[in-house]
């Protein structure tokens, strides 16, 4: 039910919704006005890379200083930065391309390895981690597959399996008949 209140600007009786109401329909839009005005005045100049007016003590408009902020704190500038790797779902990603280059910037450690030893990797093959730790990307444990045999495990990746445990048997047995060696 609307209330009949006094304007405290102007003295006129309105019809409020809020009993709080301080002022009329007509005074609001002054007051505002003023706020306005207020504000307008603390602007000063234009901003100097696209000319819109800036506030009281602002280099650039808010636009321009988001844009310098991303390009101030890319790559090795940012507070984040590890010196160009990420990790996502326990793969370790290397930065291999600048900013500003096309293409994806990151590539996966265990790839980069791989491809170190071996060369380039067939069109349609993973690398895959023998002891299934992700992030173990010594050369002796990374192994290439087709994506088709990559987790049906073939005879392929059992035998290069079977030929990783016997070495670390070799291995064991190596250090603990010669206990200087570990």
């Amino acid at each position: 039910m609307p209330a009949s209140l006094l304007c405290q600007r102007c003295g006129e009786a309105f019809e409020a919704k809020r009993s709080d109401a301080l002022w009329c329909p007509k005074c609001q839009i002054i007051k505002a006005k003023e706020r306005q005005s207020l504000y307008e005045t603390h602007k000063r100049d234009k901003c100097p890379k696209c000319g819109t007016s800036i506030v009281r003590r602002a280099k650039l408009c808010h636009l321009c200083d988001n844009k310098s902020r991303s390009q101030k704190y890319a790559g090795e500038h940012n507070p984040n930065w590890r010196n160009g790797w990420t990790r996502t779902r326990g793969y370790k990603y290397i930065r291999v391309k600048k900013p500003g280059e096309k293409g994806h910037p990151y590539q996966a450690e265990h790839r980069l390895v791989w491809q170190g030893e071996h060369g380039p990797l067939p069109k349609g093959w993973v690398v895959h981690h023998l002891n299934g730790i992700k992030d173990d990307n010594r050369p002796e444990n990374l192994l290439a597959l087709p994506k088709s045999e990559h987790h049906r495990h073939p005879y392929k990746a059992i035998q290069a399996y079977q030929e990783r445990i016997r070495q670390l048997e070799a291995q064991l047995r190596e250090s603990q008949l010669n206990p200087e060696i570990t």
